[in-house]
């Protein structure tokens, strides 16, 4: 399912909460709304991603099973399953095949980091709402002409905190893309030194 926006009168008509109102030309709010719409943008394009990796790895887990049960099935079934020699090298082959796009599959989302990137960003949108509506609450009564220098104050606390969320989100990033990394090369390294035992 794709996280999208929905429009300004669904979500004021339907939300009981104070100072919900359409606030139009707020430069908080506008730079919140700009951030929360490259996020799901984000969330959206790792989510597919995600979503076609997973189908990878759950048809290789499904070939992988079947094929070790067909291959084993003297022994787990009394039956030989595969009578005759080709049978069982077709299945060993798609055993073969399956096993290797698992890998791979295992390999590309522990690289790329769709899953945790997708949660990362999903988690900053929710971060950002917050935010927006700790805003929408501190110039609930206020009014433009009047309390000019109150709103400006706390635009400006609203805004240090939004770059503040957006800085620790980016060096939380860094730090997920090199760990995925180290991570996924250690995994390969220790895998590769259990087969040479």
């Amino acid at each position: 399912m794709k996280v999208g926006k929905i429009n300004d009168s669904q979500k004021y008509d339907s939300d009981k909460r104070h100072n919900n109102d359409p606030i139009k030309g707020d430069v908080a709010l506008d730079e919140i709304d700009f951030y929360i719409s490259e996020y799901t943008k984000r969330v959206n394009k790792f989510a597919t991603k995600k979503k076609i990796n997973e189908r990878f790895a759950f048809f290789s887990v499904v070939v992988v099973t079947l094929s070790i049960t067909l291959i084993y099935s003297p022994f787990l079934f009394g039956v030989d399953i595969l009578e005759h020699e080709y049978l069982r090298l077709i299945v060993s082959f798609f055993l073969s095949i399956s096993s290797v796009i698992l890998l791979i599959s295992y390999l590309v989302n522990r690289l790329k980091g769709y899953t945790r990137a997708w949660s990362r960003n999903r988690l900053m949108i929710e971060q950002l709402e917050i935010l927006e509506r700790e805003y929408r609450l501190s110039i609930r009564g206020k009014s433009l002409p009047i309390d000019r220098r109150y709103i400006k104050i706390e635009q400006e606390n609203i805004l240090s905190k939004l770059f503040e969320l957006e800085s620790k989100n980016r060096i939380a990033t860094h730090t997920d893309i090199v760990g995925d990394y180290i991570a996924a090369h250690e995994g390969v390294f220790s895998w590769v030194k259990g087969l040479r035992k």
